[in-house]
């Protein structure tokens, strides 16, 4: 599965890493202006930071599920006023229990990052599903990720050991004389890349993620369950008439009997089948939307 989803994440990645970096870089620069702007009211800071963080993680949600170019305006999707209370006291409310738990003696931390990866899922529930309150999304996140937690967290670990292996290895290579210039060049741009796509290879892996975890579930929930084979009856003993029944049938006049050339009334035509109507789908990101729902699942625009 990590393998799986390493491919599907590095190959959205490649095709617009340019314009997932710019959106990147435009909401860290604004969370930076908004944490300045308002320093003596950190509360207005943590909530700006919140909607934005949330807005990064729904692109990246979308880019996964429908391989769309990601717009400048998706990155304001949890400002708008339906959203944006619900997402912001979900978030804050989530990061609160971490923090409760972080501060058990000794074993705090430990527990505080487990909690993080229960409560991975919480952004893109609060942003998909309108039913759920902003208090209990932490507890659905919880139930999803359960049995997954331990292949996210190696999904994570993998990625900073393989990285600092890499740089290791271009770093003795590049203390061979002559030749190693070049592999000093090499260690810098890797570098370079890391620094730049890290961050966006994470927010595409954990969206990949719970799309992936959410499709197999729902695969499980609709699995048929197999039919129990039909039991089987002896065939029945052909039934000879008796003796009173053949002389009512030797007596039983030919008039009777259904000429041929008698017509045979029409069937009835069977009523028309009403189409089923055509899906409902986002017009900003082309996704289909669930009949009668007020805002599209992937990026969270008003219907």
């Amino acid at each position: 599965m990590i393998r799986s989803i390493y491919q599907k994440s590095l190959a959205v990645l490649l095709k617009k890493p340019i314009r997932l970096w710019g959106i990147s870089l435009l909401s860290m620069l604004l969370m930076g202006i908004a944490s300045a702007g308002f320093v003596g009211v950190p509360a207005v800071a943590w909530a700006i930071d919140y909607a934005f963080a949330v807005s990064m993680a729904m692109i990246f949600l979308n880019s996964y599920r429908t391989g769309l170019e990601p717009k400048t305006e998706y990155l304001f999707a949890a400002f708008k006023k339906e959203k944006f209370l619900h997402v912001v006291g979900g978030m804050a409310w989530a990061d609160l229990w971490v923090f409760i738990w972080a501060l058990i003696p000794i074993v705090g931390p430990i527990f505080a990052i487990i909690r993080s990866y229960e409560y991975r899922f919480v952004p893109y529930i609060l942003m998909t599903r309108e039913d759920v309150k902003a208090t209990d999304a932490r507890k659905i996140s919880k139930q999803e990720t359960m049995g997954y937690k331990s292949k996210m967290f190696w999904a994570d670990v993998l990625i900073v050991v393989a990285v600092c292996v890499v740089n290791v290895v271009l770093g003795l290579f590049a203390r061979i004389p002559y030749v190693g210039v070049l592999f000093g060049i090499v260690m810098v741009v890797f570098v370079l890349a890391c620094a730049l796509l890290s961050s966006l290879f994470y927010g595409i892996m954990h969206a990949a993620f719970y799309v992936e975890i959410k499709n197999g579930q729902s695969n499980s929930e609709q699995t048929p369950v197999q039919n129990a084979p039909a039991p089987v009856f002896p065939a029945a003993a052909p039934v000879e008439p008796t003796s009173v029944e053949n002389a009512v049938v030797q007596e039983e006049p030919a008039a009777k009997q259904t000429p041929a050339s008698e017509e045979v009334p029409a069937t009835e035509e069977a009523p028309a089948v009403e189409e089923a109507p055509a899906p409902v789908t986002c017009p900003i990101c082309g996704s289909e939307v669930s009949e009668g729902a007020k805002f599209c699942d992937h990026c969270g625009h008003k219907m």
